[in-house]
């Protein structure tokens, strides 16, 4: 055997060896995330046990002019406005006066109203711990955690500064996330509280997963082909039934691990420029899009009164634009609305195509050309597996360089926006990771069936890389010359 096919034995066995496990528990822990994600806050509860929004803000009439933002929000027993010029910014009462920070007895309020049960623990945290790991939360330390005596030994986090609600878990959610997300994502507070090395992680495990994966394929193709030339006949070369059914299953299953590999080096960073190339902008926001904050004060008709007596549930009123159409967004525990706020009367957002044609000119120049189209199906990039996307919608497309497309919601201005660096991120990571495929769009059951195939066959096919790596490394270890 030549020295290089020799070294990728070695390396095959090696990497394949320390890599089986971490495969195993991968496809074991993504089985559990298609029906159980790390916990996450309801917002909709979240609302839900906040104070409605009073019915008139006594102190409107005094605002200055120049508003940049405006927003009334319910948090717990407390409303607060908020409110900015381009030289000062304002947080105060519906009366005009000064918000204090919350106080404790503020925070036990949000717990109290959050679950009807006894709360039998608070801890005052100074850190972030296993659940409130995402850097969003430095900001928000001190953060109280409450401990509730019912059966599900349900906690909630809540900040202490604002007295809302920032996570809460139930032994269930937190028994889930134990066997599937926070193993599979690396979802260690030691490592996740450090994004870069955490990521650092994730990518030297794929990396790993991807050497394993292309030297094992290699190998496999190398010894069924000598085999042909010896024996004139496509078998399996190796001897014993481990073996053998290792090597069948490597062959039919590489392509999947070298795929995942691929998607594990692409997860949580953007595809390099000097790959798929692209101009103008990397990513369009609704708000890149359509300009932050407010349009002028007095384009807007609409009365909050008319807002609060329509909607006596709503417990966020925020003052937007789309472009130069001002609006009003009302936030309930059950529904989230736009209007449009030029006319004094209750009316939905509907943006129309100039303003969608003017925004874009604006952002990517005015001697764009462009198509814009109203779409009523599903394409090839704006689609959903387990549910169809809000439809209709405008496309964009621009003949500009890398083929940026938007689609754009005119119900809210939602945007989703691709060009060709961000269609290859889609295929290289969402594509590869979690078949995120056009061709599973609407059948979320044929979605299912194939991924439960392919992780209960690369469990298997990793149990064998285990068994075989064990066996391997026991002949290392054992004496040439044994003593008897």
């Amino acid at each position: 055997m030549n020295p290089l096919n020799r070294a990728t034995f070695t390396i095959h066995r090696v990497t394949g060896t320390f890599i089986a496990i971490f495969f195993c528990m991968w496809f074991f822990t993504g089985l559990v995330l298609l029906y159980h994600s790390f916990p996450r806050l309801d917002r909709s509860r979240a609302m839900s046990i906040s104070d409605s929004l009073p019915e008139r803000l006594a102190f409107t009439d005094s605002l200055p002019s120049g508003l940049r933002s405006l927003s009334i929000s319910s948090s717990g027993a407390r409303t607060i406005v908020s409110w900015s010029t381009a030289d000062t910014a304002v947080v105060c009462t519906p009366e005009g006066k000064p918000v204090g920070p919350a106080t404790y007895a503020d925070a036990l309020q949000t717990a109290s109203r959050w679950l009807d049960a006894p709360i039998v623990r608070v801890d005052t945290l100074t850190e972030r711990d296993q659940w409130i790991m995402y850097s969003r939360y430095i900001g928000e330390l001190p953060i109280y955690k409450f401990h509730y005596g019912d059966k599900n030994k349900s906690e909630l986090y809540v900040a202490s500064r604002s007295a809302e609600p920032l996570q809460f878990t139930t032994l269930r959610s937190r028994f889930w996330s134990w066997v599937g997300a926070i193993p599979h994502k690396l979802y260690f507070p030691s490592l996740r509280a450090d994004v870069d090395r955490w990521k650092m992680w994730l990518h030297t495990g794929a990396a790993i997963c991807l050497i394993a994966s292309l030297s094992g394929l290699y190998i496999a193709i190398f010894l069924w082909v000598k085999t042909r030339r010896c024996t004139g006949r496509w078998c399996n070369p190796l001897r014993g039934r481990l073996m053998r059914l290792h090597f069948t299953l490597g062959l039919i299953f590489a392509l999947p691990l070298i795929s995942w590999s691929i998607s594990g080096l692409f997860a949580l960073q953007k595809v390099p420029s000097w790959l798929v190339p692209f101009e103008g902008p990397e990513y369009v926001s609704s708000s890149k899009l359509w300009g932050r904050g407010m349009t002028d004060a007095d384009k807007y008709k609409l009365d909050y009164a008319t807002v609060l007596n329509a909607y006596p549930d709503a417990r966020i009123v925020n003052y937007g634009r789309i472009g130069s159409i001002p609006t009003i967004e009302v936030s309930t525990p059950d529904s989230y609305l736009i209007f449009d706020a030029s006319s004094s009367e209750l009316r939905p957002l509907d943006i129309p195509r100039q303003t969608v044609e003017d925004c874009v000119s604006h952002l990517f120049g005015e001697d764009i050309p462009m198509t814009i189209e109203t779409i009523n199906e599903p394409d090839n990039l704006y689609y959903g597996i387990k549910s169809t996307p809000p439809l209709p919608v405008y496309r964009v497309r621009l003949d500009y360089p890398g083929s940026p497309v938007l689609y754009i919601d005119p119900s809210d201005g939602d945007v989703t926006f691709y060009n060709d660096n961000r269609r290859a991120r889609k295929i290289l990571f969402s594509g590869l990771h979690y078949l995120n495929l056009r061709v599973f769009a609407g059948h979320p059951g044929a979605w299912y069936m194939t991924l439960w195939i392919l992780c209960i066959t690369g469990i298997v096919f990793c149990l064998t890389s285990a068994i075989l790596g064990w066996r391997y490394i026991k002949r290392k270890l054992r004496p040439k010359n044994p003593l008897i």
